[in-house]
């Protein structure tokens, strides 16, 4: 690695660590993932557009999300679920069937085709659909990852304001979202859970083996061995800027010219896509007597870290929108592989 490099990257660590603090006081809810995707935003957009940031850091920060999420599922959550599971698999079903609508309506009013547009749209697919069209020449990757991206960015960035301004919600002060239990088990426990977890994951072929694995094997632990301390704020601040600084390295002004005859249908499909989960949370929250804010963030068509994240910075139940989150990205990687090659033959050429 060149000294400029390291230089740049030293840099949009530091913007990300001052945005960060900046929406923190500003009680924006996942604060230092928000600074790492507006930091590396502006140096792609006004400086080097090549800049990426490392995968394997990526992967470490996403292990440490993912412990910290996971370890809110507890026994009682698993018999909640058990309470909720219409709820839960209709919230699911919801959200994939407005997706198929909104890919649709894209393929017929743009030049992407329709295997393109449904890769692109399903929310809580990211990795799995951009691995998906880069091994499959009938459709078009650009198309799927500007897609993807500019979904999640576009709820990542616009769910924390619309939770606070409009469903009433309130982050708490820095520091109390993740007050350190002194009773339960040690949290650096997350390192062999972690190890343990992504290399099984792994060996079973889980989408997304290192956010995946640690959330499944902190939740397995937290049940078997009772309440675990939260994850320290430096590392799980530092875990979110990671995250951000890797989500905004995925874009690009090239890729975004190429594509920019999408870009309305993108925004307005995951404008309509946070539309639908306010109405279908609000049913949520009233029937089974949660609130309101963790009802949409369990709907929200973001990702399960992004989105339980915000939930912990609200104080708001994160095991409920585990529970929400990961069941339809379960099913979306379990199910929809199959059922696009089931639909699209290899015949199908757009």
């Amino acid at each position: 690695m060149n000294g400029t490099l390291i230089g740049e990257r030293c840099g949009v660590f530091a913007g990300a660590v001052l945005i960060g603090r900046g929406l923190e006081s500003a009680r924006i809810p996942i604060p230092y993932m928000l600074g790492g995707i507006l930091a590396m935003l502006l140096v792609k957009i006004f400086g080097d557009r090549y800049l990426t940031w490392p995968h394997a850091w990526q992967k470490l920060a996403l292990c440490v999300a993912g412990y910290g999420i996971g370890r809110n599922f507890t026994l009682d959550t698993w018999n909640r679920l058990l309470d909720q599971t219409a709820g839960v698999f209709a919230a699911t079903f919801i959200s994939m069937a407005l997706s198929l609508l909104i890919a649709l309506w894209t393929h017929r009013h743009t030049f992407a085709n329709l295997l393109s547009c449904v890769m692109g749209i399903l929310p809580g697919g990211l990795m799995q659909m951009m691995v998906m069209s880069e091994e499959d020449a009938r459709a078009d990757a650009n198309v799927v990852m500007v897609s993807q991206t500019l979904r999640l960015l576009g709820v990542v960035m616009f769910v924390p304001f619309l939770v606070v301004h409009l469903l009433g919600a309130s982050v708490l002060p820095p520091g109390a979202a993740q007050t350190v239990q002194t009773g339960g088990l040690a949290w650096w426990w997350l390192v062999p859970v972690c190890w343990v977890s992504v290399w099984a994951a792994q060996k079973l072929h889980v989408p997304t083996a290192n956010l995946i694995g640690p959330i499944l094997g902190g939740a397995i632990f937290s049940c078997a061995a009772g309440p675990l301390q939260t994850v320290p704020d430096l590392l799980m601040s530092l875990a979110q800027i990671n995250i951000g600084l890797y989500m905004g390295a995925m874009l690009d002004k090239e890729r975004l010219w190429k594509t920019r005859e999408l870009l309305p249908y993108i925004l307005g499909g995951t404008a309509a896509m946070i539309g639908v989960s306010v109405v279908v949370a609000k049913f949520l929250a009233g029937h089974y007597h949660f609130s309101l804010v963790a009802a949409f963030l369990g709907m929200a068509p973001g990702g399960i870290a992004e989105m339980c994240l915000a939930g912990m910075s609200m104080g708001e139940d994160v095991s409920m929108i585990l529970t929400y989150q990961i069941v339809r990205v379960m099913v979306l990687n379990i199910t929809v592989p199959y059922a696009l090659h089931w639909y699209f033959d290899k015949d199908y050429q757009g």
